[in-house]
């Protein structure tokens, strides 16, 4: 016998109307009601002249009572692709800043706290914010 007539392996077409199982990607953006914080950061970003439909560097501030937690959460969070640093306060406080770059939407915004309270929470914690620059 020959080769098979087809030059490239059987492509699993079942796998493109039904999914497979495995590791999904967590959603890009909140379904949940976004936080006034939030929202108020957003509308003075567009007042300042802030283009919304590119992506911006945000900076998200968790504070900690010391320095090995705030380490920890940095690296679960650099894990999730994020550059973290992580600084001591002169009140013996820690934070830890995650920059990533992101395209600010409610949906995005509120998943970001999400995913931040949830880090600072895991490691007693707390989510101070977020902030970032203007885009033009």
């Amino acid at each position: 016998m020959g080769e098979p007539w087809f030059p490239h392996p059987i492509v699993d077409w079942l796998g493109f109307f039904v999914p497979r199982l495995g590791a999904r990607k967590p959603a890009l953006e909140s379904l949940a009601e976004p936080a006034s914080p939030d929202l108020e950061r957003l509308a003075e970003l567009r007042e300042l002249g802030s283009d919304l439909r590119l992506p911006h560097p945000l900076r998200a501030y968790l504070v900690f009572a010391a320095e090995p937690p705030a380490r920890q959460a940095g690296d679960v969070l650099a894990r999730e692709g994020y550059a973290c640093q992580v600084r001591t306060q002169p009140d013996g406080r820690w934070t830890l800043t995650a920059i990533t770059p992101l395209l600010l939407t409610p949906g995005t915004v509120t998943r970001l706290r999400e995913q931040m309270e949830a880090v600072a929470a895991e490691l007693d914690g707390w989510y101070r914010g977020w902030d970032a620059a203007v885009v033009c």
